[in-house]
């Protein structure tokens, strides 16, 4: 079962690997943070569920809090250029490939927001569906 909380670790893995001693902010985003550092959270845009299965689309967005508030501008293109090569078409989370459908990426009050969405279908932990019939007699 894939698992918010695996989502996310999938992600961070990724991040600390391409960006090794950035810290990962793990609390609020607030004042008193240290710099460079990111912030990664996950949203549940909408969760559908079936019989079998449930479908969830979400959205990551990830923060990237350059070194310097007031010269920042070409850390965080370099940032911005990584994170999209970095998460491009797909991500790897348990055992399977996430897809990726869009990112968008903006540079806010100095901050770097780099967005993307996806859906996966997950089985319904609670599914209890009993034994699957083994033959079927027909009288005709």
């Amino acid at each position: 079962m894939l698992t918010r909380a695996g989502l996310n670790k999938a992600i961070n893995d990724k991040i600390k690997v391409e960006f090794p001693g950035i810290p990962i902010q793990s609390s609020d985003v607030e004042e008193g943070f240290k710099r460079p550092s990111f912030f990664v959270s996950l949203e549940t845009n909408s969760s559908e569920t079936f019989p079998f299965q449930v479908q969830r689309d979400m959205t990551c967005r990830i923060l990237y809090f350059p070194r310097d508030r007031h010269v920042f501008k070409e850390e965080a293109y370099d940032v911005q250029d990584r994170l999209e090569r970095l998460f491009g078409l797909n991500f790897p989370a348990g055992d399977r490939t996430i897809t990726i459908d869009s990112a968008s990426t903006d540079i806010i009050d100095k901050v770097l927001h780099y967005d993307f969405d996806f859906s996966y279908l997950e089985e319904r932990a609670d599914n209890d569906a009993g034994e699957l019939m083994e033959e079927l007699g027909y009288r005709g």
